[in-house]
């Protein structure tokens, strides 16, 4: 169970992290970008019926509740945000949705779960908001609270080899440009992780790095 409750205003926690506090349009604009990847998602996060998931910097938690249909009535997925703009739209909608999943304030960095006690923790384009030195806390942190066994997906952008794509990305997602989910797979391994696998989803920007937590 997660350390914090829900309160009647809540703060956004102490980071170093980029926070991103335009809920709203953020929900709208990237429901309708990410949608499509989601399958490929979950057939490479490998959830099973009854499988605790916890997904950080959950956004406005799409992908928190598509993991919870994945895990079934059994399983439970928890999503943390640093935004309590964020943790507002992703209870609302999970609300709408009827599912059951959790949302709480929580940052990479210090993640409010005991050790070991998920089987599943993912991320999708959160990873480089942080500072490169809390990418690494963070990612120790993720290997802290997965069972042994565990799996970790990061989700993020890849430069795209296409010119004409590659080009509408230095032009008008100048921050983009310069992320590079492959930079990730030295990290996972520093932090622990094994069996560390890289690849493309579904999607034409974004790729993953996934690691095991040895058994």
């Amino acid at each position: 169970m997660s350390h914090f409750h829900q309160h009647a205003t809540e703060q956004t926690p102490e980071t170093k992290g980029n926070v991103i506090h335009w809920a709203g349009p953020y929900d709208a604009l990237t429901n309708y970008i990410l949608r499509p990847s989601q399958k490929s998602i979950g057939f490479l996060a490998q959830v099973k019926s009854g499988d605790k998931v916890l997904d950080v910097g959950c956004g406005s938690g799409r992908l928190t509740l598509a993991a919870q249909e994945w895990a079934g009535a059994e399983g439970e997925a928890v999503g943390i945000d640093p935004s309590p703009e964020m943790i507002r739209i992703a209870r609302r909608n999970a609300a709408r949705a009827g599912l059951m999943a959790k949302f709480e304030l929580g940052v990479a960095e210090s993640l409010p779960f005991p050790d070991a006690s998920f089987d599943l923790v993912l991320n999708r384009l959160m990873l480089h908001h942080l500072p490169v030195d809390l990418r690494q806390r963070g990612l120790a942190e993720m290997r802290r609270v997965l069972k042994p066994g565990g799996l970790c997906l990061v989700v993020d952008f890849e430069p795209p080899k296409s010119g004409l794509l590659r080009l509408f990305v230095e032009n008008h997602m100048t921050p983009m440009a310069h992320v590079d989910v492959r930079d990730y797979v030295s990290l996972l391994a520093e932090a622990g992780f094994t069996d560390i696998e890289n690849g493309p989803t579904s999607s034409k920007l974004l790729s993953y790095v996934r690691g095991r937590v040895p058994a």
